[in-house]
Formats: structure tokens, sequence, C-alpha cells
């Protein structure tokens, strides 16, 4: 049996330690869904947009058709009128355009942060393996904060010398 004080915690100080990675994993967990649905957001937001800037484009291509209609019945003279009836048309495909778009982007959305729920299934795939076979599973290395009020392993002449250039 090992004398080392850093081998040997105390259940409190095990219970703290598995509390504090759990609340972590969770933290950690809600952080990469939240990162993840707010890409999601933002393609909406640019779909959302270009729908607004083709509403916009509409409304007063509106002005435009009834200026159109107004010149044509007074004149029924084609150069004045047909400039505003070319304005208009000209406004009306670039809506179409930006509403091609809009729809295009929000198609692209996907509310669900998918990589969230794969990391979460792999966590709890993780426990249960590590519960379904205890002691199987390497454990994790202590946490910085759970080594401060321990001293450093000390360092012995009879630990060999690890070669760099032999992993090279």
């Amino acid at each position: 049996m090992s004398t080392d004080p850093r081998q040997e915690r105390t259940l409190g100080q095990l219970v703290a330690s598995a509390t504090q990675d759990i609340s972590a994993l969770i933290r950690s967990e809600i952080a990469l869904a939240k990162a993840e649905v707010s890409v999601q957001f933002k393609k909406a937001g640019v779909g959302g947009g270009l729908l607004a800037g083709a509403a916009v484009i509409l409304f007063y291509s509106v002005y435009f058709i009834f200026t159109t209609i107004a010149e044509g019945l007074t004149a029924l003279g084609l150069p004045r009128w047909l400039g505003f009836l070319i304005v208009t048309v000209f406004m009306l495909l670039v809506a179409a355009v930006l509403a091609l778009l809009g729809v295009r982007k929000m198609k692209t959305v996907k509310p669900s942060p998918d990589k969230a729920i794969a990391n979460a299934q792999q966590t709890v795939e993780g426990v249960k393996a590590a519960l379904a076979n205890p002691g199987t599973v390497v454990p994790a290395p202590r946490p910085e904060w759970d080594r401060k009020d321990l001293p450093a392993a000390p360092v012995t002449p009879s630990t060999p010398a690890v070669d760099a250039s032999r992993d090279a």
C-alpha cells in the first residue's frame, strides 16, 4: 500500500472532486449548445434581414407602379412612363432576388445543437461504461485546484531519464 499522501483522498474530497467535475462538464455542455445555437440564430438573422430588405423594396416599388400608371394615363406618350416602368420592373427583380436569397438562407437554419447533443451522448456512454466496468477506465489527472495543498512530488535520482530523441 502506498504511503504517498497525494494518492489517498478522503471520501469527502472524492465527492467534492466529482461534484466539481460534473458541474464543469455540465457548464461546458451548456456553453457548447449556446455557441452552436447562436450560429444558427445568426443565419436566421441574415435570412430575416434579406427578407425584410425584399419587403421594403417591394413596398416602395408599389409607389412606382402607381406613378407609372398615372403618367401613362395622362401622357400616353411612351418616353416618360416607360422610364418609370423600367425602374419599377428593375426594383421588382431586385426584390425577387433578395427574397430568393433570404428563403435559401432560412432553409439552411438548423435550430438544434447537434454537436452538443452528440457530445452529451458520448459523455453519457462514457459514464455508463465506467459504471459497467469499474476500474477499467483510466481516471483523468487531478486538477490543479486539488493539488495546491499537497507538496510537489520529490524528484528522485532513481527515476530513469526519458530520451526525447528516441520518440522522434
